[in-house]
């Protein structure tokens, strides 16, 4: 039951000496904006006959009146929308119980755009939304009908079929030999005549997209070289299916190759985005932790949501190129006199959600690889973690089967993780390596499943998504469709950070268990902290992950630190040591100024004595690999 809109008091006062038996009342919205002029039609489902019509004219709110006995649909008619109609099960409810006047408050009704190409129009054929008797003397909604049907009005990515003719998505990778990506670089392709049919961009990871091009017209793919350094470096170019297809060496700047294959057209294509908000004020600076964050399409309809990590952080998966999105949170969840900042995994300041639209903060970007936005905060699989939860009951919810062993496995059906479920049914696998498929199984050695004749699989929100029929003897299987696995799982960034991050009362639980010696464990973090050239100040995106790293420390008090400070082999190793001590140093004294006992960091320079390749003095490397040994490591000691 949603909480009732004021606006709504004057109407359900009157409800109230009209007897009317059933009364359901609430407000209809277009993407999370008031909608007027709206013609209802209230039928009775079995004879098809209207028993009223009428319109809300200048306002969005309602209230529709019906008898018990039978079922009742209620439709809505509005030209910016399909039309979309609720189902009022007034039959269940007994005689003696028809003296009571039984009000439903449905709070906001959502619409779609009909223009919107990411909602399923076809759907709307079935009631949107079912309101059913809870046995007692109220009408409640049908949760398990209503998140079931929720589920299906966004498109899921269909594979487009590659005709010869056909536009398609072109795309792959670039990297260095030693696997370092080839980031930022201006990407063309030529047809026969020399001329350039398209242009973009490497993004951060060195992966680029065309999107609508014809393969038939491409007879060449230049990726153009801006950097001296770059000129002496091998490159490999892998296409679509990951697979390597050619070794190559500049030539006139540039890194060329003929387009013979079409293992670089990928129709399914589709990217995955992640980053970090940071809520800030005059006052303080802090993480948008643990709140729900939006994407949206053009049309600000909501595709997917998502929670914020402690640390800020999110991440989206499916993103389709070349179409324009958003990123929304709600506007009272920001409060007043403050700035929602968007950063890239990295850290690294992206834009400010500055546009309010449909009453929530919004970053507007286009999935294309011109988009700067868009290739800050681009991510690949292996740079996300996920999560998978549900719970399992036998025949029916009064029925949670506890203490079984739920095994994870991958798409080639190997063993991932395995749990055991709680009393209440529940099981949760943490911080795993991504995966857009996965399967369940269950053990059943004691034959504890076969007085049940049917398994229910819940969602991590609680909602009904299977009923497996169970085999006795045997153990259970369980394959989630596309569809059910996202109601399954929940995606996040890699960030080794994060597992370190303790509650109040893990802090606690911690104090009091120190009884005996403190065990430590080494764990090595490597953070891109960019300083000048010969500098040690802090700047501002060094602060950003400095920030982060004292929350950790503040909300995990057993943690002690050695920060190491790195540089490549340019210049002496005399004044490359002095340089990275007082890095290091500088490093320390921001944390500590932040709150931080300065006995649990402590600061050491390592100069070029600790290079992560071989780029010595006098070796031809490019400034990409110069750059992997100018680094920040943090070796973590946890007591």
């Amino acid at each position: 039951m949603k909480k009732l809109n004021p606006l709504l008091l004057p109407i359900l006062f009157l409800s109230l000496f009209c007897r009317a038996e059933i009364a359901v009342i609430g407000v209809t919205k277009l993407n999370n904006v008031k909608l007027t002029n709206t013609q209802i039609t209230i039928k009775e489902k079995e004879s098809g006959k209207i028993i009223q019509s009428f319109s809300t004219k200048s306002k969005s709110d309602f209230m529709v009146e019906v008898p018990f006995g039978k079922v009742y649909q209620v439709y809505f008619h509005n030209p910016k929308s399909p039309v979309m109609f609720l189902e009022i099960y007034g039959d269940a409810v007994p005689k003696e119980k028809h003296d009571y006047t039984m009000d439903f408050h449905m709070g906001d009704v959502s619409f779609y755009d009909r223009k919107d190409n990411d909602v399923d129009t076809s759907v709307f054929k079935d009631a949107f939304y079912k309101i059913i008797f809870d046995g007692n003397k109220r009408m409640i909604d049908d949760a398990e009908y209503n998140t079931a049907f929720a589920e299906r009005i966004i498109k899921k990515s269909v594979a487009v079929k590659n005709e010869e003719t056909s536009s398609s998505v072109f795309t792959g990778k670039i990297l260095l030999s030693n696997d370092l990506p080839a980031a930022n670089k201006k990407m063309y392709l030529i047809d026969k005549q020399g001329g350039v049919i398209k242009s973009t961009l490497t993004n951060r990871y060195g992966a680029f997209v065309f999107n609508n091009v014809i393969p038939e017209q491409i007879d060449l793919v230049r990726m153009e070289l801006d950097d001296p350094g770059d000129l002496d470096a091998i490159y490999k170019v892998i296409d679509a299916k990951k697979n390597v297809v050619a070794t190559l060496k500049p030539l006139n700047g540039n890194i060329t190759w003929e387009n013979r294959t079409t293992d670089f057209i990928d129709n399914d294509y589709t990217s995955n985005i992640g980053g970090k908000l940071i809520l800030s004020s005059a006052k303080e600076k802090k993480f948008f932790a643990e709140k729900t964050v939006y994407l949206c399409n053009s049309y600000h309809t909501i595709l997917r949501k998502t929670k914020t990590t402690p640390l800020g952080t999110f991440a989206f998966e499916d993103i389709k190129p070349d179409n324009t999105y958003y990123i929304c949170i709600d506007k009272n969840e920001a409060g007043h006199d403050t700035k929602i900042d968007l950063l890239s995994k990295d850290d690294k300041y992206v834009a400010t959600l500055d546009s309010l639209i449909a009453e929530r903060w919004s970053v507007k970007f286009r999935s294309a690889d011109m988009d700067k936005k868009y290739n800050d905060i681009t991510i690949e699989d292996n740079e996300m973690k996920m999560g998978v939860r549900g719970t399992v009951y036998g025949d029916n919810i009064n029925n949670p089967i506890g203490k079984l062993k739920i095994i994870l496995l991958n798409d080639n059906y190997q063993p991932i993780d395995s749990v055991v479920t709680d009393n209440l049914g529940i099981f949760k696998f943490k911080y795993l390596p991504f995966l857009k498929r996965f399967f369940l199984s269950a053990e059943n050695s004691d034959n504890s499943l076969d007085v049940f004749k049917n398994i229910l699989i819940y969602s991590n929100d609680n909602s009904l998504i299977k009923i497996m029929t169970h085999q006795k003897g045997l153990k259970f299987t369980y394959k989630p469709l596309e569809t059910e696995v996202s109601s399954l799982r929940d995606i996040e960034i890699d960030d080794p950070w994060l597992d370190l991050v303790s509650k109040p009362s893990e802090q606690k639980k911690s104090s009091e268990q120190k009884t005996e010696a403190p065990q430590t464990q080494e764990k090595h973090i490597t953070e891109n902290i960019l300083f000048e050239t010969a500098k040690w100040d802090i700047t501002p995106q060094a602060k950003d992950i400095l920030d982060k790293i004292v929350f950790v420390l503040k909300s995990n008090t057993a943690l002690k630190i050695e920060i190491g400070a790195h540089t490549d082999s340019k210049g002496s190793e005399l004044s490359n040591m002095t340089l990275s001590e007082n890095r290091a140093k500088t490093v320390r004294e921001y944390i500590v100024k932040s709150g931080v006992n300065a006995k649990r960091i402590i600061s050491k320079g390592y100069g070029e004595t600790k290079l992560v390749n071989n780029c010595g003095d006098n070796q031809p490397c490019s400034e990409a690999e110069h750059a992997q040994n100018r680094r920040i490591e943090f070796k973590i000691l946890e007591e």
